[in-house]
Formats: structure tokens, C-alpha cells, sequence
């Protein structure tokens, strides 16, 4: 008996510390210490237990080893059947019923799912690897909601058990759960050394969730463990639009140590993105310029940053270098010609800017265009809007023809190609408009009034046709609006401007537009409040708007109100801003001679009504009113 009970005795110790602990009938007596030394090993007092205990602990512990001898033998099956045989003869023992489970869930059993519901439940330690064994049970019954809880529960318990980590992230994948797999992910790929896959789909989830931190750490991590310096470039621009500037600096100013990336035209274009020294930019580009005279991507660069900083003088120098660098590029030439404009070099800058729109007959048009209208030379406007009109409908009607374009991509070409007739037929419109107010402006003739009324209302078709194409903006109702004003079409522009009143109800321009013209043709009693009610809004909007407070002063006029209108016309003669272009305006003289006709002001009024004269000899109501006076006299 004594042989026996030391082997039972072994049998228990292994089982307990080995096997993670079996049920023991104990009397009372304390439990073995984890100790190493051989004292400690020894029990103090004997364990008590039954001889049915014995033989089925030591049946256990027989059909353990056997399990785990046929199992390194590659007798799988085998040792299956032995590792039960030891679980049940210790059905409490959860060590041996997960060593169980994992038997079983490699073949996939079927016994394994009522195992494993009655094993999670069993008293012991619980690991990391049970978590992950329950886990691929439940996904292989496709209970995925279980799976995901005990693979969640075994990362927590061991993030060194890369394995279930890893299945966890295929698992959280499948059903889309992004927030915990950017988590998931973030464990595993400093383990893995950020492999492509896994590091492409973690920054497009860090994307997605718009959050910009944790994608700015993830640069900055795979920089400093791979040292492929695109990481750091991404790092520096995510820093940068988040102004987190210092840390983006200290980025940049790492990369400038190394010649070879400095000359980088990728690094250098991340450089503008720190917004808080561009002076680091400007170094660097112009020291990468000098080792590299023939890149023309760093001199462009360098040129447009001077254009943006105001350094005029070493920007005109750089773009006409450029320009003899890459001869077919319309850029160099368009910011010479708005150099030029800056510099009021009107020749110099219609030379550059017809050298650009001919390289590319979209690059900044409006500039020449205004040239061209500055110079009177209307026509050529209108034969570069007829060509680039013929071009983008031609365009349109091709695309049309190819079955290959449909879907997205047909889709958003052919949205392109309608924005760009939008804004063409807009630019013809403005255009016809603007010289239509030239023929308008006074003196003028008969001849010239109706050159401009038919070019008014061919500018309207113009209007017409970019509203088909492009969303309605403030600047293209207004002139849409303004230019049947001069058509006399007034009802038609009113519901033009009541449109812009309602999306655009801050504009006090709009408002003292039509308030004006209402007042002024006096229509109507109603119109009349109306266009008063309009200008004094637009008043409390700009009240040093020295048109608006004319507009004011003649709605008073027009409401008999002629003191108040005088005195308002008085502090405008007496203003800072008082300038040329209101004193070229006979309407001005008009008001100030009319209201002081009002107020019997005779000589002033005569005075004002001469002026008139002054600026437009063949104004017969400006003669008229004289006569009148000096009639009176």
C-alpha cells in the first residue's frame, strides 16, 4: 500500500499542476505551495482520498500521456480516444476538456459544439488558447456573434497569440465590424512588420473613419521600423492639415538632411502643406534647384511658391526660365501675363496670356478676356467662345456615340463636358453685356443704343443656355437679372431677383439694384414702397455705400420727401470716397438737380442740369429742365 499511495500521490500533483487542477476530496488539509525547493514539494500532512478517487485520477493521468505520446507520433485519432478516456475518468477537469475540444476542432466534429458549451463553464484557468478553441468552434457552427465574443476575449488575454488574433481580424472583416478591426489591426501589425496587405486595408479604414490621428501614428510607426520615407511625406501631411505644424516641422526639417530626398519633387510638394514656414519651403527648393538646373518639376514649384509669397521679381525670372524649359506649357506664360497685370503692363501681359490660351485654350481665359474688353476688341472674344463652344459640343456628341462610356465614368464626363459649355455660353453672355453698356455709355447715338439692345438680348439667349448646364450662382442671376433691366423686361427680371433674394438674402447689391429701378420708373405706388423698402435694407446691410445712399436719397425724392433727400445727397458730395467714376454718372447730376428743382434751388439745379450737359451734350431732359428754370425766372 505505501508504493501505491506515493504513486497516487505523484498522480495528484501532476494532475493539479500539470493538467490545471482536478477535483480532490480533501480533508481540511492546505494546498501544495508552487515552491521549488524539494522541502516544498513534500506535503506537510498526507492528502486524503478514497481508493476509487486514486485509481480514477490515476486512470486520467495514464490516458493523458498516452494521448499526448500517440499525438507527437502523428496518431491523431488515437490519441483523440486516449485524451477522452482521460477526461472522462476527470470530467471536472477543464484542462483535459479543452485538450479535448482541440482534438475535436480540427476535424470539425460534431460533438464538439455541447463539448464546448459545458467546457467553457468548468472551474480552472481560463487561457488565451481555450478562448481562441471555443472561438473557431462556434465560427466553424457559424455562431459568428459567439466566435467574435471568445476570439475578443482571447486577444485580451494574451496579445502574443497572434493566431486567434489574426483569425479574429478575418473574422471581424466578414461582418464588418471596422471599429474593432482598426484595433485588431493595430496590434497585429507592428507583431507582423506591417505586411503590405494588411497596412493598405488598416489606412483605409483610418480613412474612412476620418480619423486622421491614429492614421498620422501609423506613418510615423512603419517610417521608423521600414525607414521607406513616403511614410514619413504622409506623416508630415496629415500633420499639416491638422496643424499640428511643430511636429510637422520637426518631420521636414529630417527629411532636408538627406540631399537625395530634398530633391524629391513628392517631399517638396508635402513641404507646402506646412503652412506656418514657408521660408523652410523656399530653402529648400531653391537649394534642390541649384544641385538640379534641369528639373523643371522644382523650378515650377519654386515659382509658383514665389507668385503665392509676392516675391514678383524672382517669380517672373523663374516662370520665364520655365517657360523656355517646357515651351509647350501654357502655365509659365499665364503667370507672366498675370505678373504683367499686376505690374499694369498691358502689352507685355496680353502677349503672354495669348501665348497661354493658344497653348491651352482653357488656361485662365477670363484674364485676356478682360484684356480684350479693356482694349474694345470684342470680336475676339466671341471667336474664342465660338470655338471653344463648337469644340466642347462636338466633344459631347462623340461621347454620346460611344457605348463605352456608360456608367459612373460616362456619367461624370459627360457632367464635365456640360459644366464647361455651362460656363462658356455664361462668359459669351457677360461678354455681349459688357459692350452692350460700352455702346450704352454716354455720348452714345441712336445707332449704338440699338446695337446694344440686340446684343442684350442675344446675350439673354446666352444666359438662357448656361442655365441648361450649370447650377445658378449669385453673380449669374444678377446679370441675368440686370440685363433685362435694360431690356425693359421688368417683370421678368423681378422674378429673377426675388429668386436671389430668397438664396442669396444677404446681397445688399441685388437688393439696391431692383429697389432702385423700382423707384426710379415709379411704375406703381405699390413697386414704389416695394424698391424703397428694398434700398433701405440694403442700406442697413452697406451703410457706406455711397450708390446705395443716392438710391436713398432718391426714393425720398420720389416720395416728396426733397430736404431729407438733399441732405443725404450733400454729405455724399462731401465724402473721402467720392470718386471719378460717380462723377462721370449723369444720373448723379440728374438727382442733385432734380431735388433741388424741388426745393426751388433754381440756380443750383441749373448748375447740376449742366453738368449733365457736360457729360452728355444731347440729353434733352437735361435741356428741357433748364429751359424750364430760366422760364421761371
Amino acid at each position: 500500500m505505501k508504493r501505491l499511495w506515493i504513486f497516487a500521490f505523484i498522480s495528484v500533483s501532476f494532475l493539479l499542476f500539470a493538467c490545471g487542477g482536478s477535483k480532490q476530496m480533501v480533508t481540511g488539509q492546505p494546498s501544495l505551495a508552487a515552491d521549488s525547493s524539494a522541502q516544498a514539494r513534500t506535503p506537510r500532512y498526507p492528502v486524503k482520498m478514497d481508493s476509487a478517487e486514486l485509481l480514477r485520477l490515476e486512470i486520467a493521468h495514464g490516458s493523458f500521456l498516452r494521448a499526448l505520446a500517440l499525438q507527437s507520433q502523428g496518431e491523431k485519432q488515437l490519441a483523440e480516444q486516449f485524451m477522452q478516456h482521460a477526461y472522462a475518468a476527470d470530467p471536472e477537469n477543464r484542462f483535459l476538456a479543452f485538450a479535448v475540444l482541440e482534438l475535436m476542432e480540427e476535424r470539425a466534429a460534431a460533438e464538439a459544439l455541447p463539448l464546448a458549451e459545458k467546457a467553457k463553464n468548468l472551474k480552472g484557468k481560463q487561457t488565451s488558447s481555450q478562448f481562441a478553441t471555443l472561438a473557431r468552434i462556434y465560427r466553424n457552427f457559424s455562431n459568428i456573434d459567439s466566435a467574435l465574443v471568445y476570439y475578443k476575449k482571447a486577444m485580451d488575454a494574451s496579445e502574443q497569440n497572434l493566431g486567434a488574433i489574426y483569425e479574429y481580424s478575418i473574422l471581424l472583416e466578414i461582418a464588418e465590424k471596422t471599429d474593432e478591426l482598426q484595433r485588431v489591426y493595430g496590434i497585429l501589425l507592428p507583431e507582423l512588420g506591417y505586411p503590405q496587405s494588411m497596412l493598405a486595408r488598416q489606412v483605409k479604414l483610418l480613412m474612412q473613419a476620418e480619423n486622421d490621428s491614429a492614421l498620422a501614428d501609423l506613418y510615423h510607426d512603419v517610417y521608423e521600423v521600414r525607414g521607406e520615407r513616403g511614410f514619413l511625406i504622409n506623416y508630415i501631411r496629415i500633420l499639416s492639415r491638422n496643424q499640428r505644424y511643430e511636429e510637422a516641422l520637426v518631420a521636414v526639417n529630417e527629411l532636408r538632411t538627406d540631399p537625395e530626398i530634398a530633391d524629391d519633387s513628392l517631399v517638396l510638394a508635402s513641404f507646402f502643406t506646412v503652412q506656418k514656414n514657408q521660408q523652410i519651403v523656399m530653402d529648400t527648393l531653391k537649394e534642390a534647384y541649384k544641385r538640379n538646373p534641369s528639373r523643371s518639376d522644382i523650378l515650377r514649384m519654386l515659382a509658383t511658391l514665389e507668385s503665392s509669397a509676392g516675391d514678383n521679381k524672382q517669380a517672373q525670372i523663374h516662370w520665364k526660365r520655365l517657360s523656355e524649359m517646357t515651351p509647350n506649357s501654357a502655365q509659365p506664360f499665364l503667370f507672366l501675363g498675370l505678373h504683367a497685370l499686376e505690374a499694369k503692363d498691358s502689352a507685355g501681359a496680353l502677349a503672354y496670356l495669348e501665348k497661354a490660351n493658344q497653348l491651352d485654350p482653357s488656361a485662365s481665359n477670363m484674364q485676356l478676356f478682360q484684356l480684350y474688353a479693356a482694349r474694345k476688341e470684342y470680336s475676339k472674344i466671341y471667336g474664342i467662345l465660338d470655338s471653344a463652344i463648337f469644340n466642347w459640343n462636338k466633344l459631347q456628341k462623340e461621347l454620346l456615340q460611344k457605348d463605352s462610356l456608360d456608367g459612373a465614368f460616362g456619367n461624370l464626363t459627360q457632367a464635365l463636358i456640360s459644366q464647361e459649355l455651362g460656363k462658356n455660353y455664361f462668359k459669351y453672355g457677360l461678354f455681349l453685356q459688357l459692350n452692350a453698356n460700352y455702346l450704352s455709355r454716354i455720348p452714345t447715338t441712336a445707332e449704338r443704343k440699338d446695337s446694344a439692345n440686340a446684343l442684350r438680348k442675344k446675350a439673354a439667349d446666352f444666359y438662357n443656355k448656361s442655365g441648361e448646364f450649370v447650377e445658378e450662382n449669385y453673380f449669374g442671376l444678377f446679370m441675368k437679372a440686370s440685363n433685362l433691366l435694360w431690356l425693359n423686361e421688368l417683370d421678368s427680371a423681378i422674378v429673377i431677383f426675388k429668386k436671389i433674394f430668397q438664396k442669396f438674402p444677404k446681397e445688399a447689391e441685388a437688393k439696391n439694384h431692383l429697389g432702385y429701378h423700382l423707384v426710379d420708373i415709379n411704375r406703381n405706388p405699390e413697386e414704389l414702397k416695394w424698391g424703397s423698402e428694398l434700398i433701405d435694407e440694403a442700406l442697413q446691410m452697406d451703410p457706406k455705400n455711397l450708390a446705395i445712399q443716392d438710391s436713398k436719397a432718391w426714393a425720398l425724392y420720389r416720395a416728396g420727401k426733397f430736404s431729407e433727400a438733399l441732405t443725404i445727397m450733400e454729405s455724399i458730395e462731401k465724402a473721402d470716397s467720392l470718386n471719378e467714376e460717380i462723377l462721370q454718372d449723369t444720373s448723379w447730376f440728374v438727382h442733385l438737380g432734380a431735388i433741388c428743382q424741388a426745393l426751388s434751388l433754381k440756380d443750383r439745379a441749373i448748375g447740376y442740369y449742366q453738368k449733365v450737359l457736360e457729360l452728355d451734350p444731347a440729353n434733352e431732359n437735361a435741356k428741357k429742365q433748364i429751359e424750364i428754370l430760366r422760364k421761371e425766372d
